[in-house]
């Protein structure tokens, strides 16, 4: 999967399948793509693990961070997909909690208790007041808060993007998520990171090197920028890498 798009066609399935293959991992929306999987990509899929008996692992994290109309599908409402779907999710983005550490496992029963056993062995367990906090959230806050949540990031994905641009670095504009991928191969410096704190150094804005999320020299002219922040922050940031853009760097 490559940018703007971040697409992939049954044929890519095909070829990346060996006899080792037992899952299939799924992030929508991504990071740090913010790539949002569309119900025909997921159909491809979905059909793809049933032929070949895998599992499927998905991230849905991000599930209410999704813009321009897209909707957010989760893999295991699809034909077949209930129990073969392991969805891993947690609290800290929707409700901004990412300190609390809460996740939640959604799976066919017949998984569930292996999981225990593992997540048991390997995972403390989060404070119970916090995990209470968590439940008076889900069963208090209004349906209104989840629809303003893309409302909301969208107009913050639109102001990072356009000062992007403004500044002659090409954002590849995210379907969901809350980070945008931008073509920095203009910025000096001889690897991402080197780019990312000449920028850093100059503008005083941090972001971070493609080549952490990939495992080969693919990411090597591109940075992840969050706009997760606070109005007032993310317009100072914007205002920033405006300037950067005006002098030259």
């Amino acid at each position: 999967m490559t940018p703007p798009d971040w697409t992939f066609t049954r044929a890519s399935l095909d070829k990346a399948l060996t006899e080792k293959t037992k899952a299939i991992l799924i992030n929508t929306s991504g990071n740090p793509s913010g790539k949002v999987f569309s119900l025909e990509e997921l159909k491809i899929i979905s059909d793809f693990a049933c032929k070949n008996d895998l599992f499927i692992f998905t991230d849905e994290i991000y599930e209410y961070f999704v813009y321009d109309d897209r909707k957010h599908i989760p893999p295991a409402s699809l034909p077949g997909m209930r129990k073969r779907t392991i969805m891993v999710s947690g609290l800290s983005k929707t409700y901004s909690i990412t300190g609390w550490r809460i996740g939640c496992c959604i799976c066919d029963a017949k998984w569930s208790t292996a999981i225990g056993y593992f997540s048991d062995m390997l995972y403390a367990c989060a404070p119970a007041p916090l995990q209470m906090g968590v439940a008076a959230g889900l069963m208090q806050l209004p349906p209104e808060f989840y629809d303003n949540i893309s409302s909301d990031y969208q107009k913050k994905r639109d102001r990072i993007c356009n000062a992007l641009y403004t500044a002659g670095l090409t954002p590849y504009v995210p379907q969901g998520a809350y980070y945008v991928l931008c073509d920095i191969s203009g910025i000096p410096g001889g690897s991402g990171k080197e780019k990312a704190m000449h920028l850093l150094k100059t503008a005083g804005v941090a972001s971070v090197p493609g080549e952490a999320f990939y495992h080969d020299a693919a990411g090597e002219n591109l940075a992840r920028f969050c706009f997760a922040k606070e109005d007032a922050i993310l317009d100072d940031a914007c205002g920033r890498i405006e300037s950067f853009g005006k002098t030259g760097r």
